[in-house]
């Protein structure tokens, strides 16, 4: 947390470590596991970027990168790519 209680450099921090561990098991979300199983390992994922966030003071632009973060996961267990256009709505509605 920075002098003037912004924290965005620790959300940043998070969540490229939390890319950094969804990257190391993509094969583990691209195999053959149920789709519920699935999701609870990208639950977790999003776990470890938010872990202590209740004492963060966000900014906007924090909520808007962990929400993007957040869509990043559930694009890539899915495999959705960015060039099909599928809205966020209907990526979650599949999921």
């Amino acid at each position: 947390m920075t002098e003037d209680c912004r924290c965005e450099c620790e959300v940043r921090r998070r969540i490229a470590l939390a890319k950094e561990a969804f990257n190391k098991k993509k094969d583990l979300m691209c195999g053959s596991l149920s789709l519920q199983l699935k999701k609870r390992i990208v639950k977790a994922f999003v776990w470890i970027a938010l872990y202590g966030s209740e004492t963060w003071t966000l900014q906007k632009s924090d909520i808007k990168r962990i929400e993007a973060f957040e869509m990043w996961i559930w694009r890539r267990m899915l495999k959705v790519s960015w060039k099909e256009h599928k809205k966020n709505d209907e990526v979650l509605r599949t999921a």
